[in-house]
C-alpha cells in the first residue's frame, strides 16, 4: 500500500451524473472511492420512502453505476468504496450491493454497514435523559421534542471512526447512513495510515475521539488536513470547475472530470482530476469550494475536529494540480449536529408566464388579483417571486438592471388546511383569461404536498456514539439468506466462525450450502 492515498470523489448529491463513478474508477488509479449522496432534504425524502416501503430509503443511483460495470471495477482494481448511500436504510442498500457482488462471482465480498445515526425512533428515550434538542439557530422555535409526534427524520452526523474500523476489519465496501460528508475521506485515511489498526489493537471506542488513535505530533492538525481534503472533494465536480464563477474560462464542461485527492500522512493534499477529463483545477476553483458552507472560517465544526482555515495556503504546482496545506485542528465539541424534519402543514407551487410590455406591472397586478380572490382562505399564506426581474440576485446586484421583456410569476402557498391549497391550485389557470393580456401557463395543476420543516439541533455525543455499531456482511451469507430464508441467526454465527477459521470463503460457503440443501430435502429441517 502506497503512503500517499488517492481518494476519488465520485458524486456530490443524489441525482449527480450517475455513471461518473465508473469513469473515475477507469481513469483515476484510485485506492478509495467516496461518494456523498446526502443532504438535509435527501434524508427527509428517504425517510418518507422508507415509511412506505421497508426496502426503500437509500440512494438508488448506487445500483445504477454498480450495474453498469462499477462492481466489476471495484473488484478487479481492489478499490475500497465508502459511501453514505445507505441514507435511512443502510441494510437494504447493502443487500443490493451484496447481490451485485454475487452476480459477478465476487463471493468473498465484505460489506460493512454503520448504524446508529437515526434517533427518530428514540426521541422519548432521549427526552428522558434531559436533553433539550433546542433549535440550533433560533431559540424561539423551541425544541424538536415539541414536534416529536410529527418528526419524519432525525439523524446525527457521525464521524470517521466507524468507517475506519469497518475498513480495518476487512470491509471492501462501507455503507453508512448520515455521517459528516468529509468523514468518508477521513475514515479512509485513518485506515490507510494505520490509526484504525492501533485503535483496534488497543480496544479504543468505535467513535473515537480519533485524535487518541495516534501517538505522533500535530495529530489534530493532521485530522484537520484530511478533513479539508474531504471537504474539497465531497461535492464532486464542484471543485473541478462545475458551478464556478470562472465558468466562461473553463473548457469542456460537457466532459467535466470528478476530483481526486492525493492525501499525505501529514495532512497535506494535492487536488487533481483524471488527465483526459474536462474542467479545471485551479486555486480559484479550490478556494470557492474551500469556503462552501463553511460559516466561521476560524471555527469550522465537524464531528472529527474543529478547523481553523485562516492559514490554509493554495499553490498551483502543475496544470490541474493544487497543493493544499496549513489547516489547524482544534478539539471538536462534545455535541453532534442533528438534522431533523417534521410535518408542518401543506404547500403548493404554481407558475405563469407574463410577457411585456410592462411585464412587472402586469405581474404585480396578477398577484393582487389572485390574493383578492383567495382572501376568504384565512389560513392561506401566499409568497410570490418575479423570476427574470432580479429575483435570484442579491439586492446589491439589482441596481441598474435593464427592464425585463418577460417575467415568470412564481407563487408558493402554504396552509395547515389541505383544502385551501386545492383551492389555490384551481385559481391559477383562470388567470390566463381573467387577468392582464398575454398571460400564459404551462404544466399541470399543482398538487398540494406535505410541507416538511427543517429543524437543526445538537445532542451530547455520549447519547449517540455508544449506540453506533458496525455490522459486517458477506456476499456468501447474503446468497444463503436468499436461498434459505429458513436458516436461523445462530447457524449464520457458526458459519461465520468457520469462515474466519478457514479463510476460503467461497469454497466453504458452497460446501455448507450443498449440505444444508440436502438436509432440508431429507426433511430434517422444516420451513
Amino acid at each position: 500500500m502506497r503512503t500517499t492515498a488517492r481518494i476519488g470523489g465520485g458524486g456530490g448529491f443524489w441525482g449527480d451524473q450517475p455513471l461518473a463513478p465508473v469513469t473515475l474508477l477507469e481513469q483515476g488509479n484510485l485506492d478509495y472511492l467516496t461518494i456523498d449522496y446526502l443532504s438535509e432534504v435527501t434524508m427527509s425524502i428517504m425517510h418518507k420512502q422508507l415509511a412506505r416501503d421497508a426496502e426503500a430509503g437509500w440512494a438508488t443511483d448506487l445500483a445504477d453505476w454498480l450495474g453498469a460495470g462499477g462492481i466489476d471495477l471495484l473488484h478487479s482494481m481492489d478499490v475500497k468504496l465508502i459511501t453514505n448511500a445507505g441514507g435511512a436504510n443502510p441494510r437494504a442498500c447493502a443487500s443490493m450491493v451484496l447481490s451485485a457482488a454475487a452476480e459477478i462471482g465476487w463471493n468473498d465480498c465484505v460489506v460493512a454497514i454503520v448504524i446508529g445515526d437515526d434517533i427518530g425512533g428514540r426521541l422519548s428515550g432521549v427526552s428522558a435523559t434531559g436533553a433539550k434538542l433546542e433549535h440550533m439557530f433560533d431559540s424561539s422555535k423551541g425544541s424538536l421534542l415539541d414536534h416529536a409526534e410529527k418528526v419524519v427524520s432525525a439523524n446525527a452526523y457521525l464521524g470517521a471512526g466507524p468507517i475506519a474500523r469497518a475498513l480495518e476489519r476487512g470491509a471492501d465496501i462501507v455503507i453508512t447512513g448520515r455521517v459528516a460528508d468529509a468523514s468518508l475521506i477521513v475514515g479512509s485515511m485513518l485506515h490507510h495510515q494505520g490509526w484504525a489498526k492501533n485503535a483496534e489493537a488497543e480496544g479504543l471506542p468505535l467513535c473515537g475521539p480519533i485524535c487518541e488513535w495516534h501517538n505522533g505530533d500535530n495529530t489534530l492538525d493532521i485530522i484537520a488536513g484530511w478533513t479539508i481534503a474531504g471537504h474539497l472533494i465531497e461535492c464532486g465536480a464542484q471543485v473541478t470547475g462545475g458551478n464556478s464563477s470562472d465558468w466562461l474560462k473553463i473548457d469542456n464542461l460537457a466532459t467535466l472530470g470528478y476530483p481526486i485527492a492525493e492525501i499525505e500522512a501529514d495532512g497535506r493534499c494535492v487536488i487533481t482530476k483524471p488527465l483526459a477529463s474536462g474542467g479545471a483545477i485551479t486555486t480559484r476553483t479550490i478556494a470557492e469550494q474551500l469556503l462552501y458552507e463553511i460559516g466561521d472560517p476560524s471555527s469550522y465544526i465537524t464531528p472529527d475536529c474543529t478547523i481553523d482555515l485562516r492559514d490554509i495556503s493554495l499553490e498551483q504546482i502543475a496544470q490541474n494540480q493544487v497543493l493544499v496545506q496549513g489547516a489547524i485542528g482544534i478539539i471538536p465539541p462534545e455535541t453532534l449536529k442533528i438534522s431533523a424534519t417534521h410535518r408542518d402543514g401543506w404547500m403548493a407551487a404554481a407558475e405563469l408566464a407574463v410577457p411585456g410590455p410592462n411585464p412587472r406591472v402586469k405581474a404585480e397586478r396578477l398577484d393582487q388579483i389572485l390574493k383578492q380572490r383567495l382572501k376568504h382562505c384565512r389560513g392561506l399564506e401566499i409568497h410570490c417571486e418575479f423570476l427574470g426581474d432580479g429575483a435570484l440576485l442579491p439586492p446589491s446586484l439589482r441596481v441598474g438592471l435593464p427592464p425585463p421583456s418577460e417575467i415568470i410569476m412564481r407563487w408558493v402557498a402554504t396552509s395547515y388546511d389541505k383544502k385551501e391549497l386545492a383551492e389555490f391550485a384551481r385559481s391559477i389557470a383562470p388567470l390566463v383569461l381573467t387577468g392582464p393580456a398575454g398571460v400564459c401557463g404551462y404544466g399541470a395543476r399543482a398538487r398540494p404536498r406535505e410541507l416538511l420543516r427543517f429543524f437543526p439541533t445538537s445532542i451530547d455525543r455520549v447519547l449517540i456514539e455508544p449506540q453506533v455499531h458496525v455490522r459486517m456482511l458477506h456476499s456468501w451469507r447474503h446468497e444463503l439468506e436468499l436461498r434459505m430464508p429458513w436458516l436461523e441467526e445462530h447457524i449464520f454465527d457458526r458459519l461465520e466462525d468457520m469462515v474466519a477459521a478457514h479463510g476460503v470463503k467461497s469454497r466453504l460457503a458452497e460446501k455448507v450450502l450443498k449440505r444444508l440443501e440436502k438436509v432440508k430435502e431429507g426433511g430434517i429441517i422444516h420451513d
